[in-house]
């Protein structure tokens, strides 16, 4: 899942919406955070967790390419934040513009947000990333941007065309997967004992 999906995920849920997205900035441990954040931030991982193991996702991969196969986790985020924002009103009552409008105001206000996280806000909000990945010519930007920080850049930039090779599977695996996913990030914070906000 990439930034859309866990913030659509974090609305739903009613965690915070800046640690939905702060998680992909950290590594290692979880810092000492106040409770929302770090609410949010397992939520994040444990997402992430699942999306790696669950069976669609796994077929998914078997259908690349096998020169391909190992840039699919990369791919498949991206593709996946790509049906997101083309069918939002499937999943979200609001639209998404206004979405993304209250997700940046969230974010720009929330605070030791990690410097990648700060450095990257400004374009986000700006360009309006999110509304913008229901266009292909965005995710293959994105696809471009994340390249040039790989050690073989070139691997990366040849597999990109699997997402629309894929876009039929990957569509129907997307609109298996987020019900899942939401009723299993319920679970998850009611297990772990992690109340969300109020509403």
């Amino acid at each position: 899942m990439n930034y859309l999906s866990h913030l659509y995920l974090a609305d739903r849920t009613r965690t915070e919406l800046a640690g939905a997205i702060a998680a992909d900035f950290l590594r290692g441990p979880l810092p000492e955070q106040p409770s929302a954040r770090r609410t949010a931030l397992a939520l994040h991982r444990f997402v992430d967790s699942t999306v790696d193991q669950h069976p669609e996702v796994h077929s998914l991969r078997q259908q690349f390419t096998p020169q391909h196969r190992r840039m699919a986790g990369i791919l498949l985020d991206l593709a996946f934040d790509h049906q997101m924002a083309k069918r939002w009103g499937d999943y979200h009552p609001a639209p998404l513009p206004q979405f993304t409008r209250h997700c940046y105001q969230s974010l720009h206000q929330a605070e030791d947000l990690p410097a990648g996280l700060n450095r990257i806000l400004g374009p986000m909000s700006q360009n309006d990333w999110l509304y913008s990945y229901r266009r292909p010519e965005i995710i293959e930007k994105a696809v471009y941007n994340i390249a040039n920080r790989l050690s073989q850049p070139e691997r990366l930039r040849r597999a990109s065309d699997e997402i629309w090779r894929l876009e039929q599977p990957i569509e129907q695996a997307f609109t298996a997967l987020m019900p899942d996913l939401l009723a299993r990030s319920e679970q998850f914070l009611a297990q772990q004992g992690m109340v969300p906000a109020p509403e």
